[in-house]
C-alpha cells in the first residue's frame, strides 16, 4: 500500500481510501519513462495549449507526481516547473479512479487552506484527468485550472475531451519509453557486436545489408557503409559469387538458416575462406523482422583440413601397398568391428564385410585355438582399465598355413568413463617370428656348446689336480664351483630355463633362488629373499653369479651359514633408476673385523660389480657381515 507524502495528510481527511497499487511501484514506473526534468517538447506543449482552449481555462499543465515535488513537463499559464508536493491538488487526483474535479477550492476542506488557493495565483477551480498505465498506476494528470471558480464544473464535451489528450500525453509517454529503450538495446549490441571476434552483419527483411560491426571493415578494409545493401557479394571471390548468391536468396525465400563457405577478400587482397552463417527473427505473427549473421575466418582450419586429408591419404595408400598391415575400429556397445581391406586380407574375410562391420564372432574362427583364450583375456583386460592393448597370435589362413600377428590398439571412453571404442593395427608379422625362431635355434645350439665347454674345463681341471698337493686340489674345487655358478647362471637366462619371468624374460630374483638352491634355498628358511624384482640380462648374471657365488661359499665356510641358526637376508630395492641389494648374515659367528687379506674371490666380487657399474660396500659388524650394492637398472638389463 502506498506511504502518502510528506504534509499531505491525506488519511487524515473524510472519505479516504488508500489506493490498491504500491507507492514504491509506482515511482519506479515513473522513473522508467525518463521524463523528469527533460527540458519542454512541442508535442507536449500543444496538448495543452488544446486543452486550455478546450476548456476555456486560463491554466493547463501536464502533471506527474514524484516522491515529494510535482514536475510539469508542460503549462500553460503557470510560468512554474515544479512545486512542493504538500500544495499539489494534484497529488489528490492520482487517488481517484476517473476524472477529478473541484468545482470551488474555497468550498472543499482539502483545499480551502491551500497556499495556492488562499494566496496567488487564488487558484478556484480545479478538473485534472488521470495519466495512468496499462496496469493501472497513476503517474499524474492532464489538468485544468481556473481563478474563477465553477459551480456547473465542466460539460461533457469538455470531460470526454480532457481525458481523449490524457490518453494522447500517456501514448507520447510510452512512445518515449519505447524508443529509448531501443536505443539502449541497440548500444548494447552495437558493443556486444564490436567485441566479437567475428565479422557480424544485419540485413532488413529483403536481405538488404544495413549494418556491419567493426570487425567487417578492420577485415575488408572497405569504406564504411560501401558494402550496404547488396555490395557485399562483390567480396567474394569470382568463383563463389554465383554460388553466395544462390543460397542467401533460397533463404530469403524459405526463411531457412543461412550456411555458406566462400573465399572473401582482406584488405590487403588475399582470399580467406570465410564460413557465412545468419538467422532469421521473427515476429509474434512468424513474419521476419531482421537477418543476423556472422563471417567466420576458416582458412588455418581449412588448411588444417586438407593436410589431414592429405595425410590420411598418404596412409591409406602405404596401408594399401603394404598388404600385411590393416586397421581396425571396434565399437564396443553395438559389438560391431570394421576394419580396412589389409585387416580383411590377413582374416581371410571379403573388405566389404569388414567395411559393413561384423561382430568380433565372426572373426574367432580364423585365431588358432591355442592362442584364443590368451587373447580373449589381452581383450579382457583392455577394457576393465588397462585402455592399451596389444597382443602376438596367429591367423588360420584359406590354404591352411599360418601367419603370426600382432595387434595393437587403445580404448577410446565416453563422458561417463565407459569404453566405447577399441581403434588399433594389426601387422603381419610372420617373417620376423621365423627369424627369431632360427636365431633361437642358433642361441640354442651355441648354449649347449658354451655348456660343453664348462663340463670340459671342468673335466680339465680335476684331471690336472689330481695327485696334486693339497692346496692345489682345494683351489681347483673352488674353481670348479665358481664355474658350477656361471653354468647355472648360463642356463637361467637362456629364454626356455625354469625360472624365466612371463614373456621370455629372466628376473633377479628367479637368478638369486637359482644361485643360491645348492645352501637350502628360501624353503629351509636360511635365506630370505625379499623386496622388488627386475629383469636382469645375460651379461649380468655371470658378474653377479660370481659376486654372490662367493658371498653364499664364504657365508658357509666361514659365516651365517655355517651355524645351523645362521640365516642371510637378501633385499632388493629400487631406488630411481638403481637398484640396491644387501646381503645381511645373522647367527653366525662372532666377526672380530673386517680380514687381514684379500682373497681372490672378494677380488672378483669387486671386478665383478665394477663391471655392472655398480658400488660396493661392506660392514663387519660383529653380529655379522652386512654388504650392500648399488648398480644401474640399465645395466643390470643388458
Amino acid at each position: 500500500m502506498t506511504e502518502l507524502p510528506p504534509g499531505a495528510a491525506l488519511a487524515e481527511m473524510p472519505g479516504f481510501s488508500a489506493p490498491a497499487w504500491d507507492e514504491a511501484h509506482r515511482l519506479a514506473e515513473l522513473r522508467s519513462y525518463g521524463i523528469l526534468d527533460t527540458p519542454p517538447e512541442r508535442d507536449f506543449d500543444e496538448v495543452v495549449q488544446f486543452a486550455a482552449q478546450l476548456c476555456a481555462a486560463p491554466i493547463a499543465v501536464v502533471n506527474l507526481i514524484d516522491q515529494d515535488r510535482q514536475f510539469f513537463k508542460a503549462e500553460i499559464g503557470l510560468s512554474l516547473r515544479e512545486t512542493p508536493l504538500d500544495v499539489s491538488i494534484c497529488a489528490h487526483a492520482i487517488l481517484q479512479p476517473d476524472l477529478f474535479v473541484v468545482p470551488d477550492t474555497t468550498r472543499d476542506p482539502r483545499f480551502a487552506a491551500n497556499p495556492l488557493v488562499t494566496g496567488a495565483p487564488h487558484l478556484r477551480f480545479y478538473a485534472g484527468a488521470l495519466l495512468e498505465t496499462a496496469e493501472g498506476l497513476p503517474l499524474g494528470t492532464l489538468c485544468v485550472l481556473d481563478y474563477v471558480a465553477r459551480p456547473e464544473g465542466l460539460t461533457p464535451e469538455q470531460a470526454f475531451g480532457l481525458q481523449i489528450l490524457a490518453r494522447q500525453v500517456m501514448a507520447q509517454l510510452e512512445l518515449r519509453r519505447a524508443l529509448a529503450m531501443r536505443e539502449a538495446s541497440e548500444r548494447r549490441f552495437r558493443v556486444l557486436a564490436d567485441a566479437m571476434p567475428q565479422m557480424v552483419w544485419s540485413t532488413l527483411p529483403d536481405g538488404s545489408h544495413d549494418y556491419y560491426n567493426a570487425r567487417w571493415y578492420e577485415f575488408t578494409g572497405v569504406p564504411f557503409g560501401s558494402t550496404d545493401g547488396a555490395g557485399w557479394n562483390g567480396m567474394f571471390h569470382p568463383d563463389d559469387q554465383a554460388r553466395a548468391w544462390a543460397r542467401w536468396r533460397h533463404s530469403l525465400e524459405s526463411g531457412e538458416p543461412y550456411e555458406i563457405e566462400y573465399r572473401l577478400r582482406r584488405a590487403d587482397g588475399v582470399y580467406r575462406w570465410t564460413l557465412g552463417r545468419a538467422l532469421p527473427v521473427r515476429d509474434a505473427e512468424g513474419r521476419i523482422e531482421r537477418w543476423f549473421g556472422t563471417c567466420t575466418d576458416i582458412e588455418d582450419i581449412k588448411a588444417t583440413e586438407d593436410a589431414l586429408r592429405r595425410s590420411e591419404e598418404r596412409l591409406r595408400l602405404a596401408l594399401s601397398a603394404a598388404e600385411m598391415v590393416g586397421t581396425f575400429i571396434w565399437d564396443v556397445r553395438a559389438d560391431r568391428i570394421a576394419a580396412d581391406p589389409g585387416f580383411a586380407r590377413l582374416f581371410s574375410v571379403a573388405p566389404e564385410a569388414l567395411a559393413a562391420g561384423v561382430s568380433i564372432a565372426a572373426l574367432e574362427p580364423a585365431v588358432h585355438p591355442e592362442d584364443a583364450l590368451r587373447l580373449r583375456a589381452r581383450i579382457r583386460a583392455a577394457l576393465q582399465g588397462e585402455r592399451g592393448f596389444e597382443a602376438e597370435y596367429r591367423l588360420r589362413q584359406r590354404d591352411g598355413g599360418l601367419r603370426w600377428v600382432v595387434a595393437r590398439g587403445r580404448c577410446e571412453g565416453d563422458a561417463a568413463g565407459q569404453v566405447s571404442e577399441l581403434r588399433g593395427v594389426i601387422m603381419d608379422i610372420t617373417e620376423r617370428k621365423l627369424a627369431e625362431e632360427g636365431q633361437e635355434l642358433l642361441a640354442r645350439e651355441l648354449s649347449h656348446r658354451i655348456k660343453n665347454i664348462f663340463t670340459v674345463i671342468g673335466g680339465m681341471i680335476s684331471l690336472s689336480s689330481s695327485g696334486a698337493t693339497p692346496e692345489v686340489r682345494g683351489f681347483a674345487q673352488v674353481l670348479r664351483r665358481r664355474l658350477q655358478a656361471l653354468a647355472v647362471a648360463h642356463d637361467y637366462v637362456r629364454p626356455e630355463a625354469a625360472g624365466a619371468a612371463p614373456g621370455g624374460g629372466t628376473t633377479l630374483r628367479g637368478l638369486l633362488a637359482t644361485l643360491l638352491a645348492p645352501y637350502g634355498g628360501e624353503e629351509s628358511g636360511r635365506l630370505r629373499l625379499m623386496g622388488d624384482d627386475v629383469p636382469v640380462g645375460v651379461k649380468a648374471a655371470t658378474s653377479l653369479a660370481l659376486i654372490l657365488h662367493e658371498l653364499a661359499t664364504n657365508a658357509a665356510k666361514y659365516g651365517a651359514l655355517s651355524r645351523e641358526a645362521g640365516h642371510v637376508a637378501i633385499t632388493l630395492e629400487r631406488r630411481g633408476e638403481r637398484l640396491g641389494l644387501t646381503w645381511q648374515e645373522r647367527g653366525g659367528p662372532e666377526v672380530a673385523g673386517p680380514p687381514e687379506r684379500r682373497g681372490f674371490g672378494t677380488i672378483l666380487a669387486e671386478r665383478g660389480s665394477l663391471q655392472l657399474g655398480g658400488r660396493v660396500a661392506q660392514d663387519w659388524d660383529r653380529a655379522g657381515l652386512t654388504l650392500r650394492l648399488e648398480v644401474p637398472l640399465a645395466r643390470l638389463a643388458g
